[in-house]
C-alpha cells in the first residue's frame, strides 16, 4: 500500500534481523515495540515525516492511506487516524512530523514508551475513519475469521 503511494517503505526489525525481502531499519531502541520503531526511523532520519503503519490491520486499504496523505498536516506534531466511535487516536495509522521526534525523546527520558500517550498529549491532525478499516489482528483466530471475510 505504501509503495503503491510512492512512498519509500521500510519494516521495522529486531537490531538482531535482517531481511533481504524488504529494505529495513533496525530497532535502536530496543524492547520498546512499536515506540521504539518509530523513534529508530527518526534515528535513521531525523528530518523527514514518517508515515507509521502497524502490520495487523488487514483493512487499512489504498483510500484511506490516500485520505491520511491529503490530510497530512505539517505544522502539526503527527496526523493520525481514529475510528468515529473510538475515543483516542491509532498510533500505528499515523505520520509523523520531524518535530515528534524530540517530543518522544522526552517521554522516554520520563519512563514513558506509549506512543498513543505521546499523540493524546501533543498538537494532532486527527482523521475519523470507520473503525472497521481500523480492526487489528492480535489472535489466531482472528487471522483465520479475517481470511474468511476478505474472500
Amino acid at each position: 500500500l505504501l509503495e503503491k503511494n510512492l512512498l519509500k517503505t521500510y519494516v521495522s526489525v529486531a537490531v538482531d534481523q535482517t531481511s533481504e525481502k524488504y529494505d529495513y531499519i533496525q530497532d535502536r531502541f530496543v524492547d520498546l515495540g512499536a515506540f521504539g520503531a518509530v523513534c529508530s526511523a527518526f534515528q535513521y532520519d531525523p528530518n523527514k515525516a514518517w508515515l507509521v503503519l502497524a502490520a495487523d490491520l488487514p483493512f487499512v486499504n489504498n483510500d484511506l492511506i490516500q485520505l491520511l496523505l491529503k490530510r497530512r498536516n505539517p505544522t502539526k506534531v503527527a496526523t493520525a487516524v481514529k475510528g468515529k466511535s473510538k475515543e483516542f487516536v491509532e498510533p500505528l495509522i499515523a505520520i509523523y512530523e520531524p518535530k515528534a521526534y524530540p517530543k518522544l525523546l522526552s517521554y522516554l527520558a520520563q519512563g514513558y514508551s506509549c506512543p498513543r500517550k505521546v499523540l493524546i498529549n501533543s498538537d494532532v491532525e486527527i482523521v475519523e475513519v470507520d473503525d472497521e478499516l481500523i480492526r487489528n489482528i492480535n489472535t489466531p483466530e482472528e487471522y483465520q475469521q479475517v481470511l474468511k471475510e476478505l474472500k
